[in-house]
Formats: structure tokens, C-alpha cells, sequence
């Protein structure tokens, strides 16, 4: 898969900036944590020098950023309050987008919303079916705070196969995405703690099915993604 297009990038770092509570992120930590959104990166776009930049990778989120500042969302190097180098700090414009993000749906807000959806869920399975470990996957995918953040960070989208709900059911899709745990549940005894910008991701209800298929062997991402790329380019 390609790096994800500007507008993605743009999204992306304007919900992590204005999840830290000072609303700045250090150019490093968002190149690396706007990167753990991606898996399907290669290697050398996340660290062979390119150009002027760190990388391929850093250069085109460097361009979003830009952009940002050019639509007076972040503010331009070294101007702002928590200004020094190298640091990207949310403007007071940027801070009212944020706030406009907070409706969803039919007028809540995302806490509200995703409050809803984990009840349907509820209904439709029984969560304490099988063992420990299928129980933390319940605990990890469907926690509500783990589900409001990871949606947060990760968007909407399916980062396997790129499928929108919004944009194939408009309002009654809109802000609606499964939240995957990456990392092998059976690596661990108990919950524990979790970073939901590189712990967990989000997928559409197919891919997220898909991977859970085999209940004892459970896809990676990355795995997923190579099926549909080989499957895509099957001759019918």
C-alpha cells in the first residue's frame, strides 16, 4: 500500500496533537507515532534518508504539517507558547477544530456513540464465550476508553482494506470502525496496560472477522494485508 495521502496524514497528526494534554508533540515522537498508525510502511520509507528530510516518510509528514500551519491550525517553528525547536504546538484555531470534532452522529459525542455500539455488540454475542484469552480480546477491543482512544488516533478507516463505513452508509456509518488488539492476547496472563496509538488499530467488521477466523491462531495485520493484495490481483 502506498504512504497514505496528505489529507490522511493532516487528520492524523491534528487528532495526536490535541490528544496531549500541553496540545505539542516533538517532531521525532510524531514521525514515529503517526508511523505506528501505518503498518504497511516498508523499512526504507521510515528510515532511509530522502532528500533534505529524516526519511520518506518524515518528509511527507512534514508537508502535512505544513499545511496545517498554512490553514492556521498549528503554529509556524518557534512562535506560540511552549515554543522551541523542533517542537509542533496546536493553535488556538486548531484548538477550536478540535472542539468542533466532538459531535458525532446523531448529535452525540464519540464517548456517546461508541457507548451505543458496544451495547449492540453485547447483544449480538456472548462476550464470555470460549476462554481466558478470548475474553481479553472482549476486554481489550471493546473497552470503551481503549475504543474512544484508538478511534481518535486511527480514524475511521480500515487499515487493512481502506473500507469507510461513513462513506458507504453516509450518516448511519458515520464514525462507526471495529478496534483491533495487535499484539497476541496470549502474551498475556491478565489486562494490562495498553497504548492505543500502537496496540491497537481499527477495522472495518470483515477484516476484523477475518482475522479472528481461527480462533487459535489469530492473522496479523500485516498478514491480512498481503491476502487482500494477493487475492486482488487474482485473474477472475
Amino acid at each position: 500500500m502506498p504512504i497514505p495521502d496528505d489529507s490522511t496524514i493532516q487528520q492524523e497528526l491534528l487528532s495526536l496533537v490535541t490528544s496531549l494534554p500541553e496540545k505539542r508533540i516533538s517532531a521525532t515522537v510524531a514521525y514515529e507515532r503517526l508511523a505506528q498508525l501505518h503498518p504497511e510502511l516498508t523499512r526504507e520509507e521510515r528510515s532511509e534518508k530522502y532528500r533534505n528530510s529524516v526519511s520518506k516518510w518524515a518528509n511527507r509528514v512534514q508537508f502535512a504539517r505544513l499545511h496545517l500551519v498554512n490553514r492556521g491550525l498549528l503554529y509556524r517553528a518557534g512562535v506560540g507558547p511552549y515554543a522551541s525547536h523542533g517542537y509542533w504546538v496546536l493553535t488556538p484555531k486548531g484548538e477550536e477544530w478540535a472542539k468542533n470534532q466532538s459531535p458525532h452522529g446523531n448529535g452525540g459525542t464519540l464517548e456517546d456513540e461508541v457507548a451505543a455500539d458496544l451495547d449492540s455488540l453485547a447483544l449480538e454475542e456472548q462476550l464470555e464465550e470460549g476462554g481466558k484469552s478470548s475474553r481479553l480480546v472482549a476486554f481489550y477491543e471493546r473497552k470503551s476508553e481503549l475504543r474512544c482512544a484508538a478511534i481518535k488516533l486511527h480514524g475511521t478507516t480500515c487499515k487493512a482494506c481502506g473500507f469507510n463505513f461513513f462513506h458507504a452508509y453516509g450518516e448511519h456509518g458515520k464514525d462507526y470502525i471495529e478496534v483491533h488488539h495487535l499484539v497476541p492476547i496470549s502474551k498475556y496472563i491478565e489486562p494490562t496496560a495498553i497504548d492505543p496509538a500502537k496496540d491497537l488499530t481499527v477495522l472495518c467488521s470483515n477484516c476484523h472477522r477475518m482475522v479472528h477466523r481461527k480462533k487459535d491462531k489469530p492473522l496479523s495485520l500485516g498478514e491480512l494485508i498481503e491476502i487482500i493484495k494477493k487475492c486482488a490481483y487474482q485473474p477472475s
